[in-house]
């Protein structure tokens, strides 16, 4: 299941656009502020902002880029030095081969006073599912101590059977185990750090 699919089915569970909602609440983004996503995907995030009438700059760059995003790696930035008021790294640094290239990158893009976000799944993320699934979590909570985070957001949700099954099927797992309905928590933790200068907004 691709993960947009996946936060679709979170987000009807929930009742909240997972996760991108509750990060623009956490982040309250300035409305004329640029924004840069890196690993953008299919660009929902931005999508979201626009939604929401953000009326700056907000540029999407993805190595498989949906329609509006730019090709672009983490690691190579295609813009001039202090580009953007913020740059969010979400669910993206796990998944690079080189986490500390993208991070000089983003800082590198960054105007004086300007946020980079970064954002992965927490060692809560679907836990309870996860448990119901016969899963071992030993290694779930290998994450940076929660004392690092800016902000450590977690939305209560049920998973039903239905949802396990295809929670189960895109990790290649078998059927869902009969504990279901199970209560879980979708958990984002995200760490916001400030490039030196004025603040730019």
């Amino acid at each position: 299941m691709p993960l947009h699919t996946r936060d679709a089915l979170l987000s009807d569970l929930s009742g909240v656009n997972w996760p991108y909602g509750p990060l623009l609440e956490a982040l309250a983004l300035a409305p004329g502020a640029d924004v840069l996503d890196v690993g953008a995907g299919d660009g929902r995030f931005l999508a979201l902002l626009r939604k929401r009438g953000h009326s700056g700059r907000g540029v999407g760059v993805d190595p498989l880029p949906g329609q509006g995003v730019l090709r672009a790696t983490a690691a190579a930035l295609p813009f001039p030095d202090a580009s953007f008021d913020a740059v969010l790294l979400v669910r993206v640094l796990a998944h690079l081969p080189g986490p500390a290239a993208a991070l000089i990158e983003a800082r590198r893009v960054l105007r004086p006073g300007g946020r980079l976000v970064v954002a992965a799944h927490g060692p809560g993320h679907l836990r309870e599912t996860w448990r119901a699934l016969g899963q071992d979590l030993s290694g779930a909570s290998a994450a940076a101590p929660a004392s690092v985070y800016t902000h450590d957001l977690r939305i209560p949700l049920t998973i039903t059977a239905d949802a396990a099954r295809a929670l189960a099927a895109s990790d290649g797992l078998g059927p869902a185990g009969s504990g279901f309905p199970v209560q879980d928590t979708l958990h984002l933790r995200v760490e916001v750090s400030q490039a030196e200068g004025q603040r730019a907004f």
